[in-house]
């Protein structure tokens, strides 16, 4: 009978380019790199550490996968975890892909569960039931009862906690409201030492799977603070141990012995941080094994789009009043210039995120464009083409805006259909050389050299530049104490001193007018350049592609589709052999 005999856990890889695979090592969570060949059997960089099998986002029994194209850093990125930076030349599109997805997160309030029914609850604005201190003096402050009840929660005082349920007003206020973090009563106490008081808050009903602004649960607080009977008296009252919060973190990895949750807890209280430390990491151990699944593989998740019946579970209402469009399902309610708009939302999964579009092309109409990829409508266009799609005439001339087709092709769900090539198909483009950059790059380099020629001052500065590089090439030669008697002190502080008198001059020269426009032309041509490089590596990737890719996904609209979005999608299909589906949700 054959068996696994490898030593190692097996982890998930973060995020693979065409030769590198990024990894997060169990051992020191930091991230470490490795090539791509399989299996992904490894030794880990740091000491003492270990070995472990890296796995990539593909469950091949079932067909599903559970990673995207990133085209900004050409790479695949698994949409299951969560990562910091990986180097130093991901760190700025890491940024961008970042603030895309808070932009979305405001717009559109996504949770993972229905929400429950009425407005949000505001802790302290929303509070109304006043007690009244009167001092010695006689002088008197009136104070929300609320706030004290707070801290009687947070302070384990159940007496109090149990009158104030009992006699005030504001009872489901307390409950279900939430503070300006988002945390509700219950988030609060989980992180405390006593499980009478969140016990206390179950039984009142609280919600046990309630998430702050960070998207923590009451179960994720217990479980880093190594509040162990809170850990099951939330696991009692059905608490989800899968919820992730928004860096893609479930509970029991917050019970993880880890530098990084250490660090949290000593950040935010140190002295808690520090009490009866070996019986909280007793105690966490414990939590861990809770919380984990009965098998030892690691289960994956991975579920397909919608269904034709779960699609009709959800449905669009429009609000004349409000100028609102809901709908009942994950997402909460957002608004429209017109109650005409049209709002649409991809899904592809359990394991991607839901985006959401509106039609026209406005600054705030979604999905919103990211900085370094052409516009939504633009890749709208571009799909067109390559399908051989013609856009059709406007209802009215000047809906178009004096481009033809604008007026379609601003449509949410074809915006949503060009979201999903852009994170799941290579375009034709993203297989072959581009041009353009090429020519570009030449005509800047052709432009700086012309200046370079014309304008004294451009010319001193890069005969100094050249100069410093000479330079700084001879001072790191001669600046090395192992060099023992062959160290040249005096021949160090000369290189030092001539450098430092070109930074001087080069510092003066700034100021030219022609120097200014030729360092914005450096930079055009280092942006372009790095462009040009970002498309040579995404080539080079689409000659990587995994044997499995996704191909199915289900936009649900908030009005009847139009003939023309119909035809769309369906020559993407053909084109692109895909299996996207819209339904008219009403």
């Amino acid at each position: 009978m054959a068996t696994n005999l490898f030593p190692g856990p097996r982890i998930d890889v973060l995020s693979w380019n065409a030769s590198t695979v990024y990894v997060k090592c169990p051992y020191c969570e930091e991230i470490h790199r490795h090539g791509v060949r399989l299996p992904g059997r490894r030794c880990s960089h740091c000491y003492p550490g270990g070995q472990y099998e890296f796995i990539f986002p593909i469950d091949e029994s079932s067909g599903l996968v559970g990673y995207e194209i990133d085209k900004r850093r050409a790479c695949f990125v698994n949409t299951g975890v969560q990562t910091g930076q990986y180097d130093e030349n991901s760190r700025a599109s890491e940024e961008d892909e970042c603030e895309l997805s808070d932009l979305f997160r405001s717009t559109m309030h996504i949770s993972g569960r229905d929400p429950k029914p009425g407005l949000l609850l505001n802790l302290h604005e929303d509070s109304r039931e006043l007690v009244t201190t009167t001092f010695p003096d006689g002088d008197t402050l009136e104070q929300k009862r609320i706030l004290f009840a707070i801290s009687d929660c947070i302070l384990g005082d159940l007496r109090a906690i149990s009158q104030y349920l009992s006699t005030s007003a504001e009872t489901n206020l307390f409950l279900h409201g939430k503070d300006e973090t988002g945390n509700t009563a219950l988030v609060l106490a989980a992180a405390e030492k006593s499980h009478e008081m969140v016990s206390l808050l179950l039984q009142h009903g609280a919600d046990a799977n309630a998430i702050n602004n960070d998207g923590r649960s009451a179960l994720m607080e217990a479980a880093l603070w190594g509040r162990i009977e809170s850990v099951k008296a939330l696991l009692k009252t059905n608490a989800d141990k899968r919820l992730r919060d928004c860096e893609g973190r479930c509970a029991m990895e917050f019970a993880q012995p880890s530098r990084r949750n250490e660090k949290e807890r000593y950040q935010r209280a140190p002295h808690a941080a520090e009490e009866s430390i070996l019986e909280r990491d007793r105690d966490r151990r414990h939590i861990v094994f809770l919380l984990g699944d009965s098998n030892a593989e690691k289960q994956r998740g991975y579920t397909g789009p919608l269904s034709e019946s779960e699609c009709n579970k959800y449905s669009f209402k429009k609000c004349q009043s409000e100028m609102a469009i809901t709908l009942h399902g994950p997402l909460y309610s957002y608004h429209v210039p017109r109650i005409t708009k049209t709002a649409a939302v991809l899904d592809r999964g359990a394991q991607f995120a839901r985006i959401s579009a509106t039609s026209g092309w406005g600054a705030d109409a979604l999905p919103l464009n990211c900085k370094i990829r052409p516009p939504w409508i633009e890749q709208v266009y571009c799909i067109a083409s390559t399908i051989g799609h013609e856009f059709r005439d406007a209802p009215h001339p000047g809906y178009d805006q004096g481009k033809p087709g604008q007026y379609f092709a601003s449509h949410a769900e074809k915006k949503l259909i060009a979201y999903f090539i852009d994170r799941h198909v290579f375009m034709p483009q993203d297989r072959e050389p581009d041009q353009k950059w090429e020519d570009s790059i030449l005509e800047a380099e052709l432009s700086l050299a012309k200046v370079q020629h014309s304008s004294v001052a451009w010319a001193k500065v890069c005969d100094l530049e050249e100069r410093k590089v000479e330079l700084d090439s001879q001072l790191f030669n001669a600046d090395d104490r192992l060099l023992g008697d062959s160290y040249d002190e005096q021949y160090v502080k000369r290189l030092k001193h001539e450098i430092y008198a070109i930074d001087e001059e080069l510092l003066s020269l700034e100021s030219d007018d022609t120097v200014v426009a030729m360092r914005a032309q450096e930079e055009k041509r280092r942006m372009m350049l790095k462009s040009e490089k970002i498309h040579q590596d995404l080539m080079e990737l689409s000659r990587k592609e995994l044997p499995i890719s996704l191909k199915r996904a289900v936009i649900l609209s908030s009005n009847e589709i139009c003939d023309d979005c119909d035809k769309f999608k369906e020559s993407v299909n053909h084109h692109f052999q895909l299996d996207i589906e819209m339904h008219w949700c009403i």
